[in-house]
């Protein structure tokens, strides 16, 4: 987890247990002097009574209606000590037992360790009548169990936050890495493929040369299946250098956008009856300036996007349209893909550029992932689907600011 996260998690954690604790303190220090006042309100009570030469069945009388509605515990001893009365106590009013009043000595002891005992004196004199010991409310003494309570749950929270973030975190490097390798086969396949095919053509050849001392096919020249060859061979190499600078800041330089995309959609179009089929690709390129980029990187974001344009397309009149031109501004340049495939619904537009996200039933979902990571973290740009109406059109945008790239520009030749 990092480590910004957890320190927030303890900080917030110990200023709950915190406030909880004094918030504690607080309550049983009111609910103590409230029961301080309500004692000493009883005992200037029992003094008045004893004035009026009431006697101690009067008195009794008086300390059992006045503390009738309290619910803390107090006892009322005589001047030695000996308990009289006593209230929310669980030993039975009048039980003279050895063990009872064992027992209401122990709390007496107990209560005068929390608070003074209250005296009560016969009228204004300095003679003590007896004494009034109390103790705190249950819900009160339940106070003090609440913070370590709270700090224990949210302890414990924190543990289990920690440990599933740790196996959600080890399951999606899990992922990442399961699907990168997909990835890699998947780029890599294009090129294996067209080897393969032009292998393929290139065997019959030789063959029928052998057989009939000339090409089957005169409008197919060996040294041009061979040169095709050794551009899906340095397509293989151009692969490798790609993964290879995931991961890294690569290089910029200055480069011409409308011819970079024209090469991408070149190379795409020629293996496209091994990719898709028949499909209409139009190239519209509106002169942009040129930008600060990696041409390896940059070309790969864009073939990731058209041949993601492919895949969606429809299987009959399929069309994409590429382009290159200003925004409406004149602030950005942008770099158009627009298809008429089956589109992206409205409840999956934000997940499509996540990682692992994918509709089709091949892939793992990173070639849209890796394109925004290429065009955003290593060109400063944008990567947006811009519109999307099933079965009718769907158009991802990249833009590149050009205070950003002359920012970038400056940066680099400074």
């Amino acid at each position: 987890m990092p480590s910004i996260y957890t320190t927030a998690s303890i900080v917030a954690g110990v200023l709950v247990v915190a406030a909880v604790f004094f918030l504690g303190q607080n309550v049983r220090k009111r609910m103590s002097d409230y029961n301080r006042r309500v004692l000493n309100a009883y005992s200037r009570l029992w003094a008045l009574a004893s004035t009026k030469s009431v006697g101690g069945a009067e008195l009794s009388i008086i300390f059992e209606e006045i503390v009738r509605k309290s619910d803390f515990p107090m006892i009322l001893t005589s001047v030695e000590g000996e308990p009289t009365m006593w209230r929310n106590i669980d030993v039975s009013q009048g039980d003279t037992s050895v063990v009872s009043r064992k027992k209401l000595i122990s709390m007496i002891d107990g209560m005068r360790n929390i608070h003074p005992p209250i005296p009560i004196y016969v009228g204004e004199t300095d003679k003590v009548l007896g004494y009034i010991y109390f103790g705190e409310p249950p819900f009160v003494k339940w106070l003090k169990f609440i913070p370590p309570a709270i700090l224990i749950l949210i302890a414990t929270l924190l543990a289990f936050s920690y440990i599933s973030y740790n196996r959600l975190r080890f399951y999606e490097e899990q992922n990442i890495w399961l699907g990168m390798a997909r990835e890699t086969a998947h780029q890599l396949g294009t090129p294996i493929s067209s080897l393969m095919g032009w292998t393929e053509l290139l065997k019959e050849e030789v063959k029928e040369a052998e057989l009939t001392g000339a090409f089957r096919n005169a409008n197919i020249d060996p040294r041009e299946i061979i040169g095709m060859m050794s551009e899906d061979i340095q397509i293989l190499n151009k692969i490798v250098l790609r993964f290879g600078q995931i991961g890294s800041m690569p290089e910029l330089e200055l480069i011409d956008l409308p011819t970079l995309v024209h090469h991408s959609v070149a190379y795409l179009r020629q293996r496209m009856p091994r990719l898709r089929g028949k499909m209409d690709i139009v190239e519209q390129y509106y002169p942009v300036p040129k930008i600060m980029a990696n041409r390896m990187l940059l070309s790969w974001a864009v073939e990731n996007l058209i041949k993601n344009s492919m895949e969606s397309a429809r299987k009959e009149n399929g069309k994409i349209k590429v382009a290159t031109r200003m925004d409406v501004e004149n602030q950005n340049v942008q770099i158009i893909v627009t298809d008429n495939g089956k589109g992206v619904s409205a409840r999956n537009q934000r997940k499509i550029f996540s990682p692992g996200y994918t509709t089709k039933k091949r892939g793992w979902g990173l070639g849209l992932s890796l394109a925004k990571r290429i065009v955003e973290e290593y060109h400063f740009g944008k990567l947006n689907l811009l519109e999307s109406k099933p079965n009718e059109k769907t158009t991802f945008v990249i833009s590149f600011s050009l205070k950003k790239q002359t920012e970038v520009q400056r940066s680099d030749y400074a």
